[in-house]
């Protein structure tokens, strides 16, 4: 099946699902989608690009195909979709104070023993009298994310992610720990 007929099942699924819900659990579902469907297509294209043979290849699939898709899942004015880290390698991707809160709760439970797949937080929240509902969802750290964010990265790697990204800062990971989240924001 080809990636627009997934998304358009996708979005209908998302449209099935909300009209049945309440309020929040609606608004809920539809950032479990936007999140899931996200990180399914990126995840793709870091397998598609990996599987040429190339790690470096990989980056610009994080640099370039990542914030494209953002964008694409960014289906309204009043949805945005992307991705944050304490760790950034792209300084457009650093936490809000919203974000650095949801991202240290994440943290906070994976230490006590929570497993992080499928792990969320969310809240509605008011900012200069503007309410919207926030969402996170947690990025582990696979052994796919290691090839580029592990302690171990080849001496090419190195060059090509100080020359994309001069302030990069994800790099030391380990399997299972909180890499980052998908985080989605709904106006109202």
């Amino acid at each position: 099946m080809n990636k627009k007929k997934i998304f358009l099942l996708s979005f209908l699924l998302l449209i099935l699902l909300v009209a049945s819900a309440g309020a929040e659990d609606r608004r809920v579902l539809q950032c479990r989608v936007l999140a899931r469907d996200f990180m399914t297509e990126l995840k793709g294209e870091l397998k598609s690009a990996l599987r040429s043979g190339r790690t470096v290849k990989a980056l610009s699939v994080c640099s370039k195909v990542a914030p494209e898709l953002a964008a694409r899942y960014s289906l309204h004015p009043k949805v945005q979709v992307g991705r944050t880290s304490e760790r950034c390698r792209n300084p457009e991707n650093r936490p809000d104070s919203w974000e650095k809160v949801g991202l240290a709760l994440l943290e906070k439970r994976r230490l006590q023993g929570e497993t992080l797949a499928g792990m969320e937080y969310w809240q509605e929240v008011e900012d200069g009298g503007k309410r919207s509902f926030r969402y996170l969802r947690a990025i582990p750290t696979g052994s796919l994310c290691l090839r580029c964010h592990g302690e171990k990265i080849g001496s090419k790697l190195k060059k090509e992610l100080r020359r994309i990204y001069s302030e990069d800062r994800a790099v030391g990971f380990r399997l299972d720990e909180l890499r980052g989240a998908f985080t989605i924001t709904l106006s109202q």
